[in-house]
């Protein structure tokens, strides 16, 4: 995951606060911020629950709940299509990788890859089905486009889980910087936070803060 910096459209809070208490430290304000989004501002506001700590805490347990529940379903998912793909394209899947799955999803045997990597001349794809370990044949239509549809679904819980943790981070670094900057008895703060262009299967935070 990268965090990085850039323009962006800003969100956030802007304007006066309230006066922090004497003692509060910008080290204490920043480990509580990433231990727990809102800590932070609970910390140098001398205990008291604010509205934005109150915020960063409910965001915080919220992505965590969308994680987990959207872990289980994926395994629930992937569990569902490996079965049918054993059970009906006679395919082996012992230390198979998602390329495997992806052409079982893509075609309905093996000797429809071949033929599609021929008529498309992709010559150094040829030899991926050379092996009987690497074959396979659908016994029907519904089940291969059964098993398309759960493996796609469960890919897009796979892209939503790289989005939550992103948000997770970034729920994070926003709470700390706010909260380490009460700390300091700044009155005016600005912070912007947004998904840039993914690198791979990951999502870029671009963060900007302005004091």
């Amino acid at each position: 995951m990268t965090v990085g910096l850039a323009p962006t459209t800003t969100y956030g809070q802007t304007g006066a606060r309230t006066t922090p208490t004497e003692s509060a430290s910008v080290k204490k304000a920043l480990l509580y911020s990433i231990l727990l989004p809102g800590l932070g501002h609970k910390y140098v506001e001398g205990g008291r629950w604010t509205r934005w700590a109150v915020a960063y805490t409910a965001a915080d347990v919220g992505l965590w709940l969308s994680l987990f529940g959207g872990e289980w379903q994926r395994n629930h998912l992937e569990n569902s299509y490996t079965t049918l793909a054993s059970r009906s394209s006679g395919a082996q899947l012992d230390g198979k990788d998602r390329t495997f799955y992806l052409n079982l999803a893509s075609f309905e045997s093996s000797n429809q890859y071949l033929e599609t990597m021929l008529r498309n001349r992709a010559w150094d794809l040829i030899d991926y089905v050379s092996e009987p370990a690497f074959h396979w044949e659908w016994e029907s239509q519904r089940d291969f486009e059964r098993f398309r549809d759960l493996r796609d679904d469960a890919e897009s819980l796979r892209r939503r889980r790289s989005i939550l943790i992103a948000s997770l981070v970034a729920n994070r670094l926003i709470s700390a910087a706010i909260a380490a900057r009460k700390a300091t008895r700044t009155r005016r703060l600005s912070v912007s936070a947004a998904l840039a262009p993914p690198i791979e299967d990951w999502p870029v935070i671009a963060l900007r803060v302005g004091f």
